[in-house]
């Protein structure tokens, strides 16, 4: 009888050991998608930002940066930060952000440039790699 309750208290330990490691902690996944430039009477640099987790993220920040270049039309885009609220899971936030007006600056420039979510990493995310892209758009 001893062996047996041995063995039970075992295999339950065993279970809740198992079920323990196994389980993951929801959490939010920030990632850019559908990024473009449209060119109206002012030009403008658009995107979103999604949550593809499980979890409610927290309030970070976008970084845009340039690509660093002699080229004229990385004077296009503007090194800038931007606000991203809360998002719930699989909730988008879209973004719109203006171009500069200047020569060079025109639809049929390629603008290289990334974008940082989160670029300090203080969420923790299901997967940090897919906070950063760089992009080579237009043209």
């Amino acid at each position: 009888m001893k062996k047996f309750l041995s063995f039970s208290v075992l295999a339950i330990f065993a279970v809740a050991f198992s079920a323990f490691t196994t389980s993951k902690e929801p959490l939010p996944d920030l990632c850019i998608e559908e990024v473009k430039v449209v060119c109206t009477a002012q030009r403008w640099l658009v995107f979103q930002v999604a949550n593809v987790g499980d979890a409610k993220s927290t309030a970070t920040i976008l970084r845009i940066r340039p690509e660093d270049g002699d080229d004229p039309t990385q004077r296009c885009i503007q090194q800038a930060v931007k606000n991203i609220p809360i998002l719930a899971p699989g909730q988008v936030f879209k973004l719109r952000v203006p171009l500069k007006t200047s020569e060079g600056c025109d639809c049929k420039a390629t603008l290289k440039f990334t974008l940082d979510i989160d670029h300090k990493n203080y969420i923790q995310e299901k997967s940090e790699v897919n906070n950063n892209k760089k992009f080579a758009i237009g043209g």
